[in-house]
């Protein structure tokens, strides 16, 4: 047989097994065996000598076939390679079919320690190769009969080891007692699974053993998500929040409240499933809500099963409670490992210590003293059965023993367990050298080599990636309940302090060993990174309440700010004037921060946020004195809160409208963060805002086609939306908001922005009841998060929509609503909106506009030089001309508007410009047999554009111009 789930070699029955050498004969060897199919000479040849001719291809092939035949002969297999025609075919055994039983293929290490320097297509096809080999892998252990792939069942567990391999439910939970072996026994159940460990009180960072765990299969799951065909890879920006290592320079999305616990919960599930047919769980008891959440979500499905331990009398009752669902369902199959019964001692004894003679006597005494428990027994031999007091419970005799193991070691060895004993979770060996107080250099790694082999030779520590770990967790407890208090401090002081330096800690666990250390302070500063990380992990209500518990236990007056600032960017654009109140509240105690660094640190955050604030409330005026002082604070701002700074200072910038302003700040922002997506995102804000709608469009494309990821964090889809509708593209715009309502479900602010932009482009396609309930859902959400601006968008839309109803009177009504809101606004582009509402409302009510709102627009039109305002100047000016019969001078601002709509790319307003041109052209007299022609252009442009107002109006033109009745109510060829 072929090994190649091994280093590859060929291995005779009852034979010493032959090496494959690394050469080009062996490789085809491996390519053909593969292969059972065969393969074309010419398909060979390219994988070898792609750079080659094809006869130069086919000459070396030749050659290496040959040779390749002599390797086979020296195994007594030459027959094996067999050509028909232009085919060649090996047939060769393999270990490859259907081998549940061995470790899945590693898709980075195939064929194991194997590799053909200088053949990069034959690399490229191992790699190819192995994903399809871990595939197979993956699918035939799914398929494969229950008792494939499991080691032997430990003895007398038997009959458990059968029920969890034939179980059938989507979840199993055994459970037992401290000691019993539930570890060990689903690990032989399933030897070849991943394990998620449960570490006990260190369940405050969500998602930690799932993280743990994947950590130890790096490789693998980096070639799952390279895999370009693979179901993991669009997830991978999503697990890169939770393993920073995925992507180390590459900027992550924005995080949404609503959406980013189910998109880190898929990416995690897709993850395993890349991985693994079953997943283990140890000590379910002691993971974290986050962890327990997701299995529960998995065990109502169907795609990845999971084998569970615990312990019976430590499950708590909000765990008991959750899981009782699943089991009612029958989706949780509970099995109960018992102690072993006196019966079942003598066949245990002789496989743990096969050349030990117990007698009965001796084994009389062993049940009595470990009650059954295989822990417990384990330590009584190792002990030499000594005497415990047998009337103490079976925890204080573990404990006993345990403790007289530990003091029986070397100091040195004693001092790496209870080292080992104070991290909890496994750590590097440089962890525990580092809390013994080592010196470095070679006395002492020979000291540390020496104490760490005396600990694992006692059983009393294991490896246990990424270093080493105490063998058992009644180990581990014991040890440390027999430290003496300054002792324990002292140690978790030290352990607090080396895994701060430590990239992959979470911040929760240096806190709870602050915490034990006796430092509630320095606990308290570190759980606000922890809440930091929460965040990071889509925790949004648990990253609120640990800031809470900060800011109202912190005795440091600015970390108590700190985090209130962080509770109140929380609200800062779901409801503006809460999260208005709450900074404007942070900032009257600012001044109590005595040092300069922290007071400039939370003033620059707190500037930030209030111009964020402001600018979303439509404040403008408050936004620019908050943002005067940002600028002051800027130079001595870290590079970070530069970077937000940036951001928040362009938001402000386009809306003054300081258009150069912009750029420069944007310029600012691509030297402190140039691989930032923002950037393009801002680069397409800055050209909408200066009037470059076309640049603004293809900024936000080529934004969508490089980062798709960030359409969660980014309102990418959104303003590609407006960019749409403002050069008349209706289907694509309507498509682009809609998944812009997908993407940002739930999240208010940007719901009400693509709400907006759904209503007015449903306006223009003229689907009149849906455009109602898309500004109506619009003006709610707007009202429910205290934007004036966003209410007064709404309203003015529906405006427009009332004014095509022909609802002049309901218009009026809408913008007398609006007026409030919009009477302080500079802004051009929402000043123009509404300044040609009221006029054509008023126009079309037979009266005369505001002559003050005329003069707003005339200021605004000078202020920004922009398509959409200068369009809307001239719609107004037509408005006026036709109101007073001057035909003249409506058409010449028919064909401004025309001339700004074309230059532009505004398909929509030039299409109207020229049905403007032509009620003009009728007021100054212009034969009905010329304009008419023009007239069906209109109305064929329209439909084709799908702009059915325009399309109607130029039907009812035709129909009061020399046309029909039928003219009217003609229906429009769609194009």
């Amino acid at each position: 047989m072929l090994r190649l789930l091994t280093p590859p070699a060929w291995a005779p029955e009852g034979a010493r097994a032959l090496p494959l050498p690394a050469t080009v004969p062996a490789a085809l060897i491996v390519v053909l065996a593969v292969s059972e199919a065969g393969l074309p000479r010419e398909r060979l040849a390219a994988l070898f000598w792609p750079g080659a001719s094809a006869t130069d291809a086919l000459h070396h092939l030749r050659v290496n076939l040959h040779r390749a035949r002599a390797l086979l002969r020296g195994w007594g297999a030459a027959d094996g390679l067999q050509a028909q025609g232009q085919q060649l075919r090996l047939a060769l055994p393999t270990d490859l079919s259907a081998r549940t039983d061995a470790p899945p293929p590693d898709p980075t290490d195939w064929p194991p320690a194997w590799r053909l320097a200088g053949y990069d297509g034959f690399t490229d096809w191992c790699r190819d190769t192995a994903r399809e080999l871990h595939r197979r892998w993956l699918r035939d252990s799914r398929q494969a009969p229950a008792d494939t792939g499991a080691a032997p069942a430990p003895p007398a567990r038997e009959e458990q080891h059968h029920q969890l391999r034939h179980s059938t439910a989507p979840a199993l939970l055994l459970l037992g007692e401290p000691g019993a072996g539930k570890s060990t026994l689903l690990a032989a159940a399933f030897p070849h699974a991943p394990c998620l460990r449960g570490l006990e009180g260190l369940h405050g960072m969500p998602y930690r053993p799932l993280l743990d765990c994947l950590r130890t299969r790096m490789p693998a799951l980096l070639a799952a998500l390279d895999d370009p065909h693979g179901a993991l890879r669009p997830y991978r920006l999503d697990l890169a929040r939770l393993l920073p290592e995925l992507a180390p320079d590459e900027p992550l999305p924005a995080l949404d409240a609503l959406t980013a616990q189910a998109r880190l919960a898929e990416a995690l599930t897709r993850a395993f499933e890349a991985l693994t047919a079953v997943l283990l769980v140890d000590d379910l008891q002691w993971c974290d809500t986050a962890t327990v959440e997701w299995l529960l979500l998995l065990a109502h499905g169907d795609r990845l099963r999971w084998r569970a331990a615990a312990r019976s009398h430590e499950m708590g009752a909000a765990l008991q409670q959750a899981l009782q669902p699943l089991h009612g369902a029958g989706r949780l199959q509970m099995l109960d490992l018992p102690a072993l019964t006196r019966d079942q001692l003598p066949a245990v004894c002789r496989a743990r210590w096969p050349g030990s003679d117990f007698g009965a006597e001796q084994l009389d005494r062993l049940h009595d003293l470990s009650a059954g428990n295989p822990f417990a027994l384990g330590e009584l031999v190792a002990a030499g059965a000594p005497a415990v007091a047998g009337g103490d419970a079976l925890p204080q005799r573990v404990r006993q023993m345990v403790q007289r193991r530990l003091q029986a070691l070397p100091a040195l060895a004693r001092k790496a367990v209870e080292a080992a004993a104070v991290f909890v979770q496994p750590v590097p060996e440089d962890g525990l050298r580092r809390l013994l107080g080592l010196p470095s250099g070679a006395a002492g790694d020979a000291d540390w080599a020496t104490a760490r082999n005396q600990a694992q030779a006692a059983g009393m520590l294991r490896a246990q990636p990424p270093g080493l770990a105490c063998s058992h967790d009644l180990i581990r407890t014991a040890t440390v309940a027999d430290l003496v208090a300054p002792r324990r401090a002292a140690l978790h002081r030290h352990a607090a302090l080396w895994l701060a330096h430590q990239p992959w800690a979470d911040a929760m666990a240096i806190a709870e060993h602050w915490r034990a250390a006796g430092e509630p302070q320095t606990a308290l500063a570190w759980r606000h990174q922890g809440a930091e990380q929460l965040k990071a992990r889509g925790r949004f209500d648990e990253a609120c309440a640990v800031w809470r518990e900060v800011a109202d236990e912190s005795l440091d007056l600015a970390q108590s700010l700190r985090a209130r600032l962080e509770l109140a960017a929380c609200d800062l654009l779901e409801d503006l004037a809460r999260g208005e109140a709450a900074l404007t509240a942070i900032q009257a105690q600012l001044d109590g921060v005595a040092d300069p660094e922290q007071h400039r640190l939370i003033e620059g955050r707190l500037r930030a946020a209030l111009v964020d604030n402001r600018v979303f409330a439509g404040d403008l005026a408050q936004a620019v004195q908050h943002a005067a002082r940002l600028r002051e604070l800027l130079p001595a701002l870290p590079e970070g809160e530069r970077t937000h700074a940036y951001e928040v200072l362009i938001e402000l910038a386009m809306r003054e409208p300081d258009i150069p302003a912009a750029w420069a700040l944007h310029a600012r922002l691509r030297e402190a963060a140039p691989r930032l997506p923002a950037l393009l995102s801002f680069e397409g804000q800055i050209h909408w805002f200066g009037g470059q709608v076309r640049a603004a469009h293809d900024a936000l494309a080529r934004l969508l086609e490089r980062h798709p990821d960030h359409c969660r964090g980014l309102t990418i889809e959104n303003d590609l939306a407006v960019m749409l509708h403002a050069l008349g593209e209706v289907a694509q715009a309507e498509a682009m908001a809609r998944r812009s309502l997908q993407s940002w479900a739930g999240v208010a602010h940007t719901e009400t922005l693509s709400l907006l932009v759904l209503g007015s482009v449903l306006t223009t396609a003229g689907r009149h009841a849906e455009a109602e309930a898309a500004l109506a859902q619009a003006l709610t959400l707007a009202q429910a998060q205290a934007s004036a601006g966003f209410e007064a968008e709404a309203r003015v839309r529906q405006a427009r929509l009332l004014l095509q109803c022909g609802q002049a009177d309901d218009a009026a009504r809408t913008l007398a609503a609006a007026a409030p809101l919009l009477r302080d606004s500079r802004e051009p582009l929402r000043v123009s909106n509404w300044v040609l509402m009221t006029t054509l409302t008023a126009t079309a009510r037979g009266l005369a506009p505001d002559a003050d709102d005329i003069a707003r627009l005339r200021d605004a039109s000078a202020r920004l030089q922009h398509p959409m305002v200068q369009a809307r100047e001239a719609r107004v000016d037509v408005a006026l001309a036709l109101a007073a019969g001057d035909g003249a001078a409506a058409l010449a601002a028919a064909e401004r508007q025309a001339a700004v709509a074309r230059s532009h790319g505004l398909q929509e307003w030039a299409t109207e410009a020229a049905l403007l041109a032509l009620h003009a052209r009728t007021l100054m007299g212009e034969p009905e047999a010329t304009l008419r022609p023009l007239a069906q252009d209109v109305a064929d442009q329209a439909a084709a554009k799908g702009y059915a107002d325009l399309h109607r109006r130029a039907c009812a033109w035709l129909a009061a111009n020399g046309g029909n009745a039928a003219d009217a109510h003609r229906e429009p060829r769609w194009g």
